[in-house]
């Protein structure tokens, strides 16, 4: 098979495969009041603390308006809030707040779970993780 072949079928793989990676976290964050737009949130506020909405965009690929929405949402729960940045005013970081960062660990085990499914379904979990890095770092 041509490499030019295999792109369409790549493409709608990865596609298919991200679309069920993320029905499956879906099942466990529903229930608890969570969206999957709002765990990258909270997972990249956890990961990096306070964070510019340029920021959370570039590390949740959420559009400019979804991510405002969903920080909203974040706030409203007092999950999370927003600090004027203290070297650029103009700026404004979102921060989890206490109540966030405890929900985000309670949530990541649950996510964790699931991801180590998945990924232990297909094989070679290492292997696996490598290689979509390379692909998201191209």
């Amino acid at each position: 098979m041509e490499v030019r072949d295999a792109a369409p079928r790549l493409s709608n793989s990865l596609a298919r495969a991200a679309r069920a990676v993320t029905a499956r976290v879906e099942q466990v964050l529903r229930p608890r009041g969570v969206t999957f737009d709002q765990w990258l949130v909270m997972d990249a506020l956890a990961a990096e603390g306070g964070l510019t909405m340029s920021d959370l965009t570039t590390r949740t690929l959420a559009t400019g308006p979804t991510l405002t929405r969903v920080v909203d949402r974040l706030v409203t729960a007092a999950a999370a809030y927003r600090e004027v940045d203290l070297d650029d005013r103009r700026r404004v970081r979102v921060h989890l707040s206490s109540r966030g960062r405890a929900q985000h660990r309670r949530l990541a085990e649950l996510v964790g779970e699931v991801e180590e499914e998945v990924l232990h379904g297909l094989g070679r979990p290492g292997e696996v993780l490598t290689a979509l890095g390379r692909l998201g770092d191209s």
